[in-house]
């Protein structure tokens, strides 16, 4: 745990340092100094939370619905908040109204997903279909919004924020999104006691004395606020929720009273190095997504596959 904490400390100290910028610590002009705290500092701060968001949300949904491949969109936030960002962008396309608009969506979808699960059973199968259909159904949506959209000005604007991006962000954007993410994560920090018990199945849990409808309903509560926060300010950021939990159990294994809290600064310490790749590697900066998409994808196949023995495996 401690490793994992001084290794996230420095990568945050090198992400004050590197960008299209590159200044020393030492000897600052007043140039660098506000460069520092008004657009790098804000930037690190929400980037480093936002990881540890999606981290929290995935480890949180791949407990409940005993799954390791779930992530934080799988009721349909992500879908939602790309929605009402969609809807913000084309009408009043003004910085806090977007990001207002795409968080209330992302609780909207979520809600949803919820009320169709019970209608169904109110078991987590039931939970897992009705939000593969309210995703659908609010991608269908998105999809129209784009068709309709102004093709030289709207319509790139949309896609953009749909790739996901950090760019811009400053202190304002984190007094917007601060609340519902300091509530998330530390609501799905104080929780991870009930995540061994939730994790083993209801049955289980219910013979233990706890109340599962509640709790469960609590935490997705708590993940899809920090989901919903993270995507109004940054647009839909992939495979970060996914692939953090998974890092995680390599090094401290599945116990959630370790494991949900290594999640968060696997979480925070992966998107910092994401958005560092997407701040440097070019000259204009790649969206977020793009570079998820490229570390993340690899990265889970050779977890999942190391577990299997598949890349060791001999003819």
């Amino acid at each position: 745990m401690k490793k994992g904490f001084f290794l996230y400390l420095l990568t945050f100290l090198v992400s004050l340092m590197v960008g299209r910028y590159l200044f020393k610590p030492w000897n600052m002009s007043e140039v660098e100094k506000a460069i520092l705290i008004d657009v790098r500092l804000p930037r690190i701060l929400i980037v480093s939370l936002s990881g540890a968001s999606l981290g929290l949300a995935g480890v949180t949904f791949q407990n409940l619905f005993r799954n390791y491949l779930a992530g934080p969109g799988i009721l349909g936030v992500t879908s939602g908040s790309a929605f009402g960002a969609a809807i913000a962008i084309l009408l009043f396309p003004v910085n806090y109204l977007i990001q207002g608009v795409s968080f209330i969506f992302g609780l909207v979808s979520v809600f949803l997903s919820y009320f169709l699960g019970r209608k169904l059973g109110s078991t987590i199968l039931s939970l897992v279909l009705s939000g593969m259909v309210i995703s659908a159904f609010f991608s269908a949506l998105l999809g129209l919004i784009k068709y309709l959209a102004d093709p030289y000005n709207k319509l790139p604007a949309i896609v953009f924020w749909l790739l996901g991006s950090f760019t811009g962000v400053r202190w304002s954007d984190l007094t917007l999104a601060l609340v519902p993410m300091l509530l998330g994560i530390t609501g799905m920090l104080c929780l991870r006691w009930i995540y061994n018990v939730l994790s083993a199945g209801d049955e289980e849990a219910k013979a233990l004395g706890v109340d599962v409808r509640k709790y469960r309903t609590l935490s997705i509560l708590l993940a899809t606020l920090a989901t919903s926060a993270v995507t109004s300010v940054a647009g839909i950021i992939t495979w970060i929720g996914v692939v953090a939990p998974h890092v995680a159990r390599l090094m401290v294994g599945s116990d959630n009273r370790r494991l949900v809290p290594m999640t968060a600064m696997v979480g925070a310490l992966l998107l910092l190095v994401c958005d560092d790749l997407a701040r440097i590697l070019t000259a204009s900066e790649l969206p977020l997504s793009v570079v998820t998409n490229l570390i993340g994808a690899p990265v889970l196949f050779t977890i999942l596959a190391k577990k299997k023995g598949v890349l060791y495996a001999k003819d």
